[in-house]
């Protein structure tokens, strides 16, 4: 009975390396796209949901894809990130650059029929500016007036010499007819209140696709706008976010063919990916840096910060005792690299500022343990853990971790064991990014572990860090004076060089004070399958652009179906079935089992023998 149940094993082992070498050519099979009722569907695969259908409460990633496609803003952005006509086609200053005359499309419809006219656009930018609607609001400054002089014409007035338009605001334009019903004349606490409650379901905008419907956690579903001023899309009729509750899911269901797209693989899966026929793999700049972010106070009613957060020397000890080039090799697997300010050597290429090596807090955690021992805080008790310099509150700290942003587990992983060296205890608090942003709102953590993807114009990323924005997109209500001044100036200098001084100060500044740590700029890593699509449009129009999630719609508007030729050759190379290295290590593994079983037997024998 041994023996036969010995030989029922070596061949279950071995049928089922004979399964999947007949399955493996199934997962990476090719096929054509998805189609519904003869329409051409383009999945897109994602590891978080949006946040809202109001464009006025949107927070990450997903949410500014829904906009982009959903919505248009004023000025757009070309292929290099300059400005570029979208609603708005033209923008002439005056001498003094204190008006902007703007000139409207006179060709746009919103999704419900209703045309698109000046008075929206001038709606859309008096609701920000009126309203001081946090999200946006810095990009219209000096008190700013929207003159509608007549259907495609309107008049920007600011009460200082402005560069705003050129930035440009990433304002979504929203239709007068519906939003106005919202506007609380004179009332700007009620009418953020009435505009941020708003449902916005369905939402009406002018962009490519139209919102048909969202399944919370699932999906998001669009289709095509035949209306659209720029067109209508190549191919795609349909085009669904579909949400995965792990990034092992959603590379699982690009390798299946369930997508056709997945964005933000860690490392890991993307290595895994690059060695699938049927799929192609892009290391993207993704624009963005990952950082740890204190919270100061301030935020909302239940508001838990611990007050050693507010010493600027507690800060910059905690700087000094990351091991940056650890979170890049091992969290990152070297697509990343060492980030010093929180604006980037890539995307805001010339505003970028080499922050000096005194400011950027090298490891060295022998240094921060004398930093906090010479500031006071000293473990009393003998526990591992520091307290205050009076004896009171311990160092422990609420670290909140996001399991759907790329990196943020992992890196908290390794911040718990760093901040331990240096006598802070974390407690790890691990949310997706919906409830994320609701703690954040409420205040209820210490330290988080996310990123910025910031504007290619530096003001937008500066302004994150200025006391207005406390409730706004400040991480957590850092507050400094000086730097709002030197935020405000830099909104008047018109000569480039001499804004680029003023910002170089400010990126210095945070730099030194550490409301945030930046750890590290990180690449995009996507992925999408070689047998469906082709077309893409890198944004920008550089090699390391990105696929998707950039700043325009261009791939959405220009993805074909691949020629039937194309969709062979990857056939061909994806039948060849497991590779050589799987069988190797399968015949290894059958072996070794071959090997034990006999051995068993032998000993059993023998000690059979024995008795």
């Amino acid at each position: 009975m041994r023996l036969t149940r010995g030989r029922v094993s070596l061949t279950a082992l071995l049928g089922a390396a004979l399964v999947m070498g007949a399955v493996a050519p199934v997962f990476a099979q090719t096929s054509t796209p998805s189609t519904t009722d003869e329409k051409v569907v383009f999945n897109v695969g994602v590891d978080s949901d949006i946040t809202s259908l109001n464009p006025y409460n949107l927070c990450c990633g997903p949410d500014y894809e829904y906009l982009t496609l959903v919505y248009n803003i004023g000025i757009g952005f070309a292929d290099d990130l300059s400005p570029a006509p979208q609603l708005v086609t033209e923008w002439t200053p005056s001498e003094d650059h204190m008006t902007w005359t703007l000139k409207v499309r006179d060709d746009a419809v919103w999704h419900d029929g209703q045309p698109v006219t000046a008075d929206d656009i001038a709606f859309s930018f008096a609701l920000v500016a009126d309203n001081a609607m946090p999200f946006y609001k810095d990009y219209l400054p000096f008190e700013p007036t929207f003159t509608v002089v007549d259907d495609t014409t309107i008049e920007w007035v600011s009460t200082k010499p402005t560069f705003a338009p050129e930035v440009p605001p990433y304002i979504p334009i929203v239709p007068e007819h519906i939003w106005s019903e919202l506007v609380t004349p004179g009332d700007a606490k009620e009418t953020k209140k009435t505009v941020k409650e708003f449902k916005n379901n369905p939402p009406i905008g002018s962009g490519p696709f139209r919102f048909v419907e969202w399944e919370k956690g699932q999906y998001l579903r669009l289709e095509a706008n035949p209306d659209y001023w720029g067109g209508t899309p190549a191919s795609i009729d349909e085009l669904y976010l579909r949400v995965y509750s792990s990034q092992e899911a959603m590379a699982q269901a690009l390798r299946q063919g369930e997508i056709d797209f997945a964005d933000g693989l860690t490392p890991s899966l993307f290595n895994t990916l690059a060695s699938d026929p049927a799929i192609k793999t892009h290391v993207a700049d993704g624009g963005c840096w990952g950082n740890i972010a204190f919270n100061f106070g301030g935020q909302g009613d239940q508001e838990t910060h611990h007050p050693a957060i507010e010493d600027v020397t507690v800060r910059q000890a905690v700087a000094t005792g990351i091991d940056k080039q650890a979170i890049v090799d091992k969290v990152y697997q070297g697509t990343a690299t060492i980030g010093d300010s929180i604006l980037m050597p890539g995307s805001n290429g010339f505003w970028y500022h080499d922050i000096p090596a005194e400011l950027e807090f090298a490891y060295d955690p022998a240094k921060a343990n004398q930093m906090l021992d010479d500031a006071g805080y000293l473990d009393t008790d003998g526990d591992g853990v520091r307290e205050m310099p009076d004896g009171s509150n311990p160092l422990i700290w609420e670290f909140m971790t996001i399991s759907d942003v790329n990196g943020s587990v992992d890196t908290g992983k390794l911040l718990k064991s760093y901040m331990a060296d240096i006598g802070i205890k974390v407690e790890f608090i691990t949310v997706n990014t919906n409830k994320a942003y609701d703690l954040w709102y409420t205040g209820e953590w210490d330290v988080y572990v996310w990123d910025w993807c910031p504007d290619p114009d530096p003001d937008f990323m500066l302004s994150v860090f200025s006391t207005d924005q406390c409730l706004g997109w400040s991480d957590g209500c850092y507050s400094n004076p000086e730097y709002d001044a030197l935020y405000e100036e830099q909104k008047t200098l018109l000569d480039r060089d001499e804004r680029k001084a003023t910002i170089d100060q400010m990126q210095e500044m945070i730099a030194e004070e550490l409301p945030a740590v930046v750890l590290n700029y990180w690449s995009d890593l996507q992925a999408y399958r070689a047998d469906r699509f082709e077309g893409y449009v890198l944004s920008p129009a550089v090699d390391n652009g990105l696929l998707l999630f950039g700043w325009n719609n261009e791939s959405y508007m220009n993805l074909v179906p691949v020629s039937d030729e194309a969709a062979a050759e990857v056939a061909a190379a994806s039948s060849t079935g497991i590779p050589t290295w799987v069988w190797a290590a399968i015949l290894v593994g059958v072996v070794v089992i071959v090997g034990a079983i006999v051995m068993s037997r032998r000993k059993r024998g023998a000690d059979d023998e024995d008795i």
